[in-house]
């Protein structure tokens, strides 16, 4: 059965229709839902509407690989359904996505397709992240809507820069693997941990997979009422220092204080110290 786990910070504007596409489903077995702190009637508005929602309320924002991380400690299910509070999943793709991990004990990952609420296609995978990785996604995101950015031509290509990574939005994760990497790196606030979960699970020998017959749509851009570069720049640098070569990332810390300044990127870097 499946534990699903959606954190959530003021989305009671999406909530409803996330809880609503799975929370009935006969493959669930429980949902989790943990509360960063919102102040929007969230809260009210799971109690109200969805009373067998497990809710799980934080006194301050911890991020999304923390609450995460909360929530999965408690689940009860062989496999976890994380989704983004502006993300729901269309009918029968969670049994096609729960079949995939249920017929291949080395899978650890699976995620559906992404879409966007007009149908349109997005991206479910990148190129790994990387100083060459982020040049191909760049080159590839004008082209998001054509389904040959997303086939296996370009996961061909995209494999020169390494190993893709798949998107947290929607994903399938089988609680052993979960659990057996200790779930997402708190020191990731936003941004990047999912980079990071999907090179730790292969790193453990778990396999990583899209099911394109399982569809899920997202809205995408949610949290961009917040200040991004606060949030997406610390973790940048975070995860280069970490992941990537010394020279990479020298070479994006330079970039950055061209770009922003060199009070920002300080900035930036204190508060990777103190994450």
């Amino acid at each position: 059965m499946i534990s699903v786990i959606v954190a959530n910070h003021n989305g009671e504007e999406h909530l409803g229709r996330c809880l609503g596409s799975f929370v009935d489903s006969t493959l669930v077995s429980e949902v989790l839902l943990v509360d960063n702190d919102s102040r929007d009637g969230s809260v009210d508005m799971v109690r109200r509407n969805f009373p067998s929602v497990q809710l799980l309320d934080q006194e301050t924002n911890l991020g999304f690989a923390a609450a995460n991380n909360i929530a999965a400690q408690r689940a009860r299910g062989g496999a976890l359904l994380l989704v983004n509070v502006d993300a729901w999943i269309a009918p029968e793709a969670l049994k096609k996505l729960f079949a995939r991990l249920d017929a291949d004990s080395g899978l650890g990952l699976v995620t559906p397709q992404l879409r966007y609420p007009d149908g349109s296609r997005q991206f479910s995978w990148s190129p790994a992240r990387g100083v060459v990785g982020e040049v191909m996604q760049k080159l590839r995101n004008p082209f998001e809507a054509n389904s040959w950015a997303h086939g296996r031509v370009a996961r061909g290509l995209a494999r020169l820069a390494g190993r893709p990574w798949y998107t947290a939005a929607c994903v399938l994760v089988r609680t052993a693997a979960y659990r057996a990497i200790g779930g997402f790196d708190t020191e990731y606030f936003m941004y990047f941990e999912d980079v990071d979960f999907c090179i730790r699970l292969e790193a453990a020998g778990w396999r990583l997979a899209v099911e394109p017959t399982a569809i899920a749509y997202h809205v995408g851009g949610f949290s961009r009422n917040v200040d991004v570069d606060s949030l997406y720049r610390p973790s940048q640098l975070r995860f280069y220092e970490n992941r990537r070569p010394a020279w990479e990332a020298r070479y994006v810390e330079r970039r950055l204080r061209r770009r922003y300044g060199d009070t920002a990127v300080d900035g930036w870097l204190g508060s990777e110290e103190n994450g």
